[in-house]
C-alpha cells in the first residue's frame, strides 16, 4: 500500500507540534522526522517527546530521516549508536542514511569498500532492533545514480538495507522512469517534490502527469511504501495541503 506523508525537515523552523499540525492538516498519514533539527541523535528524550506528539496526531513515524554518512567514521559502532537509539525510542522502522560524501564517479575502490563496510555494522546494528538501513538517493554521494545505487545496496549483502529514490529533474521523464524500475527491488520510501533542472519549486499540480508515470509504476511491486512531501515551494504550510491534496488524489486513483 502506498501512503502519503511528510519529510519533517521541509520545516525546518517549526517545532514539532507544529509540523505534525501541518501533517494532519494536509490530510496525509505520516512523517519522516529529520535528525537535525526535530529529533537530534543522541537526545532521547526528545524522541520521546515526538514520538507522542506523533501518535497523538493520528500519525506514523515512517522513518527517522538522519544525517548519519557510512564511511566517514572512525567507529562506526560507537558513532552509529545515538542515531540507531533515537530511531528506536522514536518508534521508526527505517533509517536513513547517506553513502558516503563523495559522487559515484569520485569514489575508488578503497572509498566504496569504506562506506560498504560501514554499511554492513549498522545494518547488523539495526537489524538487532527489527530496523531497516536505507540510503538516500542523492548527489554527492556514492548512491548518486541508478547504477551505483543498486551496485553498492548490493556490495552490502544485507537483507535490510534499502534504497530512497527521488527523481532527478535534470533527466528527462524517460531516464527517471528508466532509475526508478531499477531501484524498485530496493526501494522502501519515496521522496515527493516538483522543480525545475535549476532547483526553481513548483507546485505540484504543475507534475501530477509526471508523478503519476512515477506512482503507476511504484504501485504494480505490491509493497508498502512512503511517499512523502519535501521542497514545497515557499516553504509553505499552505503548499503542503495544496500539493498533499495532489498526491492523495493520485493515490487513491492507483487504489
Amino acid at each position: 500500500m502506498l501512503k502519503s506523508g511528510l519529510v519533517s525537515v521541509s520545516f525546518r523552523g517549526l517545532a514539532p507540534e507544529e509540523v505534525a499540525k501541518a501533517a494532519v492538516a494536509s490530510q496525509l498519514e505520516g512523517i519522516e522526522w529529520g535528525g537535525d533539527v526535530h529529533v537530534p541523535p543522541g537526545d532521547l528524550e526528545r524522541a520521546k517527546q515526538v514520538r507522542a506528539i506523533t501518535e497523538r496526531a493520528g500519525l506514523k513515524t515512517f522513518a527517522y530521516g538522519s544525517y548519519y554518512r557510512a564511511g566517514e567514521n572512525e567507529n562506526p559502532k560507537q558513532d552509529f549508536l545515538p542515531y540507531l537509539q533515537a530511531a528506536e525510542v522514536l518508534g521508526a522502522p527505517s533509517i536513513r542514511v547517506w553513502a558516503g560524501t563523495k559522487w559515484s564517479w569520485r569514489g575508488d575502490e578503497s572509498y566504496v569498500k569504506r562506506v560498504v563496510e560501514d554499511t554492513k555494522i549498522i545494518c547488523d546494528m539495526a537489524k538487532e532492533r527489527h530496523m531497516k538501513i536505507c540510503y538516500e538517493y542523492h548527489g554527492w554521494t556514492l548512491t548518486d545514480n541508478r547504477f551505483s545505487a543498486v551496485d553498492t545496496v548490493k556490495l552490502a549483502e544485507r537483507d535490510n538495507l534499502y534504497l530512497y529514490w527521488q527523481p532527478n529533474f535534470a533527466l528527462t521523464e524517460e531516464e527517471n522512469r528508466l532509475a526508478l524500475k531499477m531501484v524498485l527491488p530496493y526501494l522502501d520510501h519515496v521522496h515527493v517534490f516538483y522543480w525545475d533542472a535549476n532547483e526553481a519549486r513548483f507546485p505540484l499540480s504543475q507534475g501530477q502527469t509526471l508523478w503519476k508515470s512515477f506512482i503507476d509504476m511504484i504501485k504494480k511491486d505490491g509493497k508498502d511504501h512512503g511517499l512523502m512531501l519535501e521542497f514545497l515551494k515557499d516553504d509553505s504550510t499552505q503548499q503542503c495541503i495544496n500539493d498533499a491534496l495532489t498526491l492523495n488524489s493520485l493515490l487513491i486513483l492507483e487504489e
